[in-house]
């Protein structure tokens, strides 16, 4: 999953929301100042409930980051090497380098956002209690609401988060179990998947009958969550999947060694005829002098007009290589693929440590290595 927005680091941990949170931020403030607000302190100005819905989906996301931090921090503190936490209003993903080796840490880590959650919902229920007791008769009848609201979805995060489902808190606690039962992180990952799968139609079931009852709020949330769900609890399973397959495999173990260059001073017109209709590749390095200069694309190629083809050369058009720009033989295929993810490419030149090109990596390398490696499993069964 790409990042989103980067906001700040925290213990060590870049945060980031995604582009979605936006949306879901505004549907949920809205939510509140003309729904649930309204019905519990009746007869304030629309404003008000406004600034209420606001407040109070702004705090939300504080206790949200609260929860994942905590997720976070504990995973760090059990050598997982968690960089950046995406958010989400009720949720976020953690991007952890490599999986938890034991069940125990697997455990740690799940309760730890749950344990925050609760924290959070005493703090805010006390809170509440002492806003009543200093402001009797209701006069802050609009922050206590508020700081109601704060406690009691703490709680909802607490009792959502600890379903047995995966990718929820309470579906990596099922893991860890079923993984202690079973020494396999693989088969307790596929049971938690398809659990949490099950739970996201029931719910995505229940939000269409709700909505058919006429409370559409209500079922486009349960509709919205559970599509979230479905689609979290597969690609988690497939991650998975990927990182196992993936694991221990350096770019040098699959890259391909004859690499197809192409001479920087060469118009492009002759690149077109002799390599990009040749190869059907979609990039081809760039050397001049016999050294890595750049990167030409076919995207690269579009943007001249074709009647320039003849008279400008590769080098004019071509993309500077930089060093985020390529790879080395000693890198991770799983780090590599991440990389490509990230920054939308599909190709990337591997050079050693004195700039010598050696290689190319595609994702179709890594796609195909990822297959023959599930067919051997297959096979072995």
């Amino acid at each position: 999953m790409r990042g989103g927005i980067r906001l700040f680091r925290v213990l060590g941990i870049t945060v980031s929301i995604d582009y979605t949170w936006f949306i879901v931020f505004f549907l949920f403030a809205w939510s509140l100042a003309y729904g649930y607000f309204p019905q519990k302190v009746p007869d304030m100005s629309g404003t008000s409930y406004l600034v209420m819905g606001g407040v109070a989906s702004l705090f939300l996301f504080i206790c949200v980051l609260i929860h994942e931090i905590a997720h976070s921090y504990t995973a760090n503190r059990l050598g997982l090497d968690v960089k950046e936490i995406t958010l989400f209003i009720f949720g976020g993903v953690a991007q952890l380098t490599k999986e938890p080796d034991t069940p125990g840490k697997e455990f740690k880590i799940a309760i730890a956002g749950p344990l925050a959650s609760g924290v959070l919902a005493a703090l805010f229920y006390l809170l509440r209690l002492v806003v009543d007791e200093v402001y009797p008769g209701g006069t802050m009848q609009g922050l206590s609401a508020v700081v109601g609201f704060l406690a009691t979805i703490n709680i909802v995060l607490i009792v959502f988060n600890m379903i047995p489902g995966f990718p929820l808190d309470g579906g990596r606690v099922m893991r860890a179990i079923w993984w202690a039962k079973t020494g396999s992180i693989k088969d307790a990952t596929r049971a938690a998947s398809v659990v949490g799968k099950g739970f996201a139609t029931l719910l995505i079931v229940f939000g269409f009958l709700q909505i058919i009852s006429g409370l559409f709020i209500q079922g486009l949330w349960a509709v919205l969550i559970g599509v979230f769900l479905q689609q979290a609890a597969e690609g988690s399973y497939r991650q998975l999947i990927m990182k196992m397959t993936l694991e221990g495999m350096k770019v040098a173990d699959i890259m391909t060694r004859n690499v197809v260059t192409v001479p920087a001073h060469i118009p492009i017109s002759t690149v077109v005829e002799r390599f990009f209709f040749n190869y059907h590749f979609v990039s081809f390095p760039v050397l001049k002098n016999g050294r890595l200069v750049g990167l030409l694309t076919l995207n690269d190629v579009r943007k001249v007009d074709k009647e320039r083809w003849h008279t400008t050369l590769v080098e004019e058009a071509m993309e500077r290589i930089s060093p985020h720009r390529v790879l080395h033989p000693e890198d991770s295929v799983l780090h590599a693929l991440m990389k490509m993810i990230e920054d939308g490419v599909g190709r990337y030149p591997v050079v050693d440590r004195r700039g010598n090109l050696v290689g190319i990596l595609s994702r179709r390398d890594i796609m195909k290595t990822m297959e023959f490696k599930a067919e051997l499993a297959e096979k072995e069964k």
